[in-house]
């Protein structure tokens, strides 16, 4: 009668059956050195990306075992999904394909916290009539568990429908613990990865992004009006760009206390995104000001925008008084320029906006003043 093996740090075997433990017969020194020769050209061939990777340490499995089926798992929620595996022909099973973790043999993995050799299962008293057993009829299985940061991941296991014809040595176990090692290592660092990628999404948007309004910044609003001027300077287009400044925003701080004047500029920057076209931009200059960049648009199409603005934001119910703007617009048609570069282009419109709106200013505040060229 067989027995399932369970091994220790130490790839000493342990019957389930008596705890009593085995030893087996060490392979040939040289069948080791091919192992970690083989195991590096695989894992070193990061060019080749993680997919191949596993797959060759798969195959690698299945060669080394010479064993039919070769599984990456994933373990949560006692469900087991298939990552990656190689099969025989005709054997439906693909990635992606889940089953309940009791009626697979990686629950017994799993239970054990370490590598499981099961030979012959079917002569096994316990084990022949395991779900996993009566479900798939294999009849040989190696598998070890993979963790990530401490937690259990999945498996990495073999198995076929044949008895295994020897004895697991621990130099079988040896070669599934250096690819498990590597699998492993490979998973922290692709999780690490993820997670810089994702920090550093987060601070290029807080690098490019208003923390206050949640709007473009000087710096995003600049980079993406330079590069929407780049595309409309090729085709001879022309556009707006518009400076809009609070009143009397010194006195609401003054009056109110900066919380408030926090609130209003939130709700500024609020009615002015709620007032524009998709492909439109509003970005925060600084202190009160706002940029604003209509593409693709004449004066009659500043003049109803800037309206429209206005309009909005004296709705807002901050205070007791409506809120109001001033508004410095210059409009330009790139047929009417010499070709000039794009960030010359830019400080030239943003000046001539910048003048506009000191007239409006001038003129009493609560107005648009539209420059054209």
């Amino acid at each position: 009668m067989n027995t399932a093996r369970i091994f220790n740090d130490k790839n000493k075997p342990i019957t389930t059956k008596d705890k009593i433990p085995k030893v087996f017969d060490m392979r040939t020194p040289s069948s080791s050195e091919q192992i970690i020769r083989r195991l590096y050209q695989i894992t070193n061939n990061y060019t080749a990306g993680f997919e191949f990777q596993i797959n060759e340490l798969i195959r690698m499995g299945l060669e080394r075992f010479s064993l039919d089926i070769g599984i990456l798992s994933r373990i949560e929620d006692n469900i087991y999904m298939v990552k990656h595996c190689l099969t025989p022909e005709g054997l439906s099973l693909k990635p992606g394909d889940q089953f309940d973790l009791d009626i697979t043999y990686c629950s017994l993995t799993y239970a054990a916290n370490g590598p499981v050799a099961l030979e012959h299962i079917g002569k096994d008293d316990v084990l022949g009539k395991h779900p996993a057993y009566e479900a798939f009829g294999l009849e040989s299985y190696i598998g070890i568990p993979i963790r990530l940061n401490g937690e259990l991941y999945g498996t990495f296991n073999f198995s076929s429908a044949k008895p295994y014809p020897r004895k697991f040595h621990d130099t079988d176990i040896d070669a599934l613990k250096l690819m498990a090692s590597w699998i492993e290592v490979e998973l922290v660092r692709r999780e690490q990865e993820k997670h810089l990628n994702r920090l550093n999404k987060i601070l290029e948007y807080q690098a490019d992004h208003d923390s206050l309004t949640n709007i473009p910044n000087r710096r995003g609003a600049l980079k993406a009006l330079h590069k929407d001027l780049n595309r409309i300077s090729r085709n001879k287009g022309q556009g707006i760009i518009a400076i809009i400044d609070i009143d009397h925003f010194k006195k609401i701080n003054d009056t109110y206390g900066h919380q408030k004047g926090d609130e209003a500029l939130e709700s500024i920057a609020q009615k002015i995104s709620d007032s524009i076209r998709d492909y439109d931009l509003v970005g925060r200059l600084g202190g009160e000001e706002f940029l604003l960049w209509l593409p693709d648009s004449g004066q009659l199409k500043c003049e109803a925008v800037c309206k429209r603005i206005m309009c909005n934001i004296e709705k807002i119910s901050l205070f007791s008084m409506p809120l109001t703007v001033s508004i410095g617009a210059y409009h330009f048609d790139l047929g009417n320029h010499s070709t000039e570069d794009v960030s010359s282009l830019i400080d030239r419109f943003i000046s001539k906006a910048d003048k506009a709106l000191y007239r409006a200013k001038d003129e009493g505040r609560n107005r648009v003043i539209i420059d054209h060229s």
